[in-house]
């Protein structure tokens, strides 16, 4: 598989102004944190759901940053992979309510399409007139790593030359759990194979690898209760590493929660004698790819960004630097 190397980044994330702000405590969501009419000025944007617009402006920003990628490619050489768990969750409790309390006549004709989630990469595609692909990942928590690889994935099989990968996230609905420490916005990645990036002169963030495990809850070696933590079964875990680092050992960015595979991978941790630093995880797909972004606009990129779901998903990203053509940080 083809390593791919960033050329552009988008964040759109309440208190976070630009990709190196990236790694910067998130604060709580306040109605309004959004202006919609700043970040995406034109007509229409402001009837998509919420989770479409911070898509469309990360990408609007990632895609800018790039240094204008889609100049000259055609538009079957382009593509997108976009993950996600809960963009459209408050629009369909929404519509919910409008069918019961009036008449599902009510429902806007704008905004009733998006209770399918492969329509916010749909948007994204119509957008930027990306026709090469178009994706959607929804696995729990891990979904935004997982585009990484799916489209990587694309790449080396020669179905396009460059992709806009990321992931987007809207407020759950009121009385779901995580509500109020949910993920809200949206990060976008721009990559491209190295020999396009040297062909068009272009710059890089850094080179990501992702590969993905799966540790099944309540088998041999995953403990099925947060405080039995037996030995992990390390097959799926070792086989993962191995793949993005080797037989090297680089810093590791974990994004765990308190689920019995969280703490299998975070007990799977420490037996690798690697420095980690945690984050909780959110309701949502979009914090480990939002670590990823503050590493790569920071120039921390000798890292790993690893997150696990309580189903058993488990994803690992390694940022490496590029070996040419190498973007200042400090000019993010």
């Amino acid at each position: 598989m083809t390593d791919m190397v960033v050329t552009g980044l988008g964040i759109v994330v309440p208190g976070v102004a630009k990709p190196t702000q990236a790694l910067d405590p998130v604060p709580a969501h306040s109605p309004g944190w959004f202006d919609v009419a700043a970040a995406l000025p034109g007509r229409g944007y402001r009837w998509l759901p919420p989770a479409c617009q911070y898509l469309l402006a990360a990408a609007r920003s990632a895609l800018e940053d790039a240094g204008d990628p889609l100049a000259g490619l055609p538009v079957e050489r382009r593509g997108v992979v976009v993950g996600t768990n809960n963009a459209s969750m408050a629009l369909m409790d929404r519509m919910d309510r409008t069918i019961i309390d009036a008449d599902a006549a009510e429902l806007s004709p704008l905004s009733a399409p998006f209770f399918a989630m492969s329509l916010f990469a749909s948007r994204l595609s119509t957008e930027h007139r990306i026709c090469g692909f178009n994706l959607t990942v929804n696995t729990p928590r891990t979904a935004g790593l997982d585009a990484l690889q799916v489209g990587a994935r694309a790449l080396a099989a020669g179905r396009a030359e460059l992709l806009v990968a990321g992931a987007t996230e809207e407020v759950l609905p009121a009385g779901e759990p995580g509500r109020q420490a949910g993920d809200v916005g949206a990060a976008v990645l721009v990559c491209e194979p190295l020999a396009r990036v040297a062909e068009r002169g272009a710059t890089g963030y850094g080179v990501v690898r992702t590969r993905a495990a799966f540790l099944v809850p309540g088998a041999a070696g995953v403990p099925v209760s947060p405080v039995d933590v037996s030995p992990v079964d390390v097959s799926t875990m070792d086989s993962s590493w191995a793949e993005v680092c080797g037989a090297e050992s680089p810093s590791v960015e974990a994004v765990l929660d308190d689920s019995p595979v969280g703490a299998a991978v975070q007990s799977w941790l420490a037996a690798q004698r690697a420095a980690v630093t945690f984050t909780t995880a959110r309701a949502g797909c979009l914090t480990p790819l939002r670590r990823l972004v503050g590493l790569l606009a920071t120039g921390a990129v000798d890292r790993v960004v690893l997150t696990a779901g309580a189903e058993g998903n488990v994803a690992l990203t390694r940022l490496r630097p590029c070996a040419a053509n190498t973007r200042d940080p400090a000019g993010s």
